[in-house]
């Protein structure tokens, strides 16, 4: 027993001296040390270059659950003003008591005057960081920028989740977003004539919410953020905008559309028709000296409404899936035109002719603008496989 007893101290004797060996994490910074950024807005002036930056800043007391009287704060907006990224920097420690910390900012907002005019500067100085955050959505405002990053907004108290989450839920569950607005889809395109496509948000209601007694309000829709269509990039300057009756037809197009809804009117009645994830293939061909998009879009449908006073027969099906094909043709066929009207080519055919080889592409790829002379061959192929838990709608009785 008393050998054991030696060897026990021993052992925690040879332990401690291991442990006072460590060097430990000296250099660990504690979080109530850290300001937290969830939200980053953007402005330039035109006229001096002077940049206006807002942090929105992580209040975990007034994101947590809170009990007791009051609601606290769940984000601090910071304001600097600046003439370099450096100028920036330094006078955000004139004003934040903590160290700021991007690693896990949501989204990047920039006012609509300062995309017109050109974000290379800013890409460029995020593309020296080594905590760049290349992953975040970048987004444009046509509403004050102030306002927007001065409003509480209501059920997620974090407007910068809030920004990602409903681009990632569009992207998913309509035809309106798309995941590919992030920092390093611009970059991507600096450089090419590839263009880039990225959401336009807007504050709703006549005016910002910037007190925590929004929290109190049962109105969602004022001094909320809203989508309201997307700015059209080429290399790093915003050229456009779609609205977002837009959106869908380009995403389908460009096959990157989560779920394609279209309404039609089939015996004088609303018909709804929802595709999740149609396939699209698309060829660029040269017929008889002219190039050729060959789309073929093919979308298993599912019947979310159905007011016809008919039976759902298989012939009635047929001719659903008839006009859906026909009217999803003619919708993006225009849609399609009124780009290359635009000088848009959100196809990226430019980009296309230039990878081509072989004699016939020759003068194609000498020729500037050759896309504009592209024609559109569109194909639509649509089944519908889910009918709903009713196979005829309930009719409409009279007297």
């Amino acid at each position: 027993m008393i050998l054991q007893a030696i060897v026990r101290t021993g052992k925690l004797l040879a332990l401690g001296a291991a442990c006072c060996s460590l060097v430990g994490c000296w250099d660990m910074v504690e979080v109530n040390q850290l300001a937290i950024v969830n939200l980053v807005g953007m402005d330039r002036e035109p006229g001096n270059g002077k940049y206006t930056t807002y942090y929105q800043v992580i209040n975990p007391p007034g994101v947590a659950v809170q009990k007791g009287a009051g609601i606290k704060a769940p984000v601090y907006t910071y304001q600097v003003d600046g003439f370099s990224a450096v100028d920036l920097a330094e006078k955000t420690f004139d004003i934040v008591p903590r160290r700021p910390f991007y690693d896990h900012y949501q989204a990047l907002i920039v006012s609509e005057r300062f995309a017109k005019e050109g974000l290379r500067e800013v890409i460029n100085f995020l593309e020296k960081q080594p905590d760049r955050r290349a992953t975040i959505h970048v987004l444009v405002t046509d509403s004050p920028l102030p306002d927007m990053m001065k409003t509480y907004i209501p059920f997620e108290r974090l407007p910068g989740r809030a920004q990602r989450s409903m681009i990632e839920f569009q992207s998913k569950y309509s035809g309106r977003e798309s995941r590919r607005s992030r920092v390093k889809d611009l970059v991507e395109n600096m450089e090419s004539s590839m263009l880039t496509v990225l959401p336009i948000v807007s504050l709703s209601g006549a005016k910002p919410m910037p007190t925590t007694e929004r929290y109190e309000q049962i109105d969602a829709n004022q001094g909320n953020y809203i989508m309201k269509g997307a700015a059209v990039f080429k290399h790093d300057r915003m050229i456009g905008r779609l609205e977002s009756s837009d959106l869908s037809w380009f995403y389908l197009l460009d096959g990157g559309i989560g779920v394609f809804s279209e309404s039609l009117i089939v015996n004088g009645e609303r018909v709804d028709l929802q595709a999740p994830k149609p396939e699209v293939r698309r060829q660029l061909v040269m017929v008889s000296g002219k190039p050729v998009l060959k789309v073929d879009i093919y979308a298993e449908a599912q019947l979310v409404e159905n007011d016809q006073n008919v039976k759902l027969t298989e012939r009635n099906l047929d001719e659903i899936k008839a006009q859906f094909n026909a009217q999803t043709k003619k919708k993006a066929s225009e849609f399609y035109e009124k780009t290359k009207r635009l000088g848009w080519d959100l196809l990226g055919i430019e980009a296309q002719i230039k990878r081509k080889s072989g004699k016939e592409w020759a003068d194609a790829k000498k020729e500037e603008e050759a896309w504009k002379k592209t024609e559109l061959q569109l194909a639509v192929h649509c089944s519908i496989r889910n009918i709903g838990t009713t196979i005829d709608p309930y009719k409409e009785k009279r007297g």
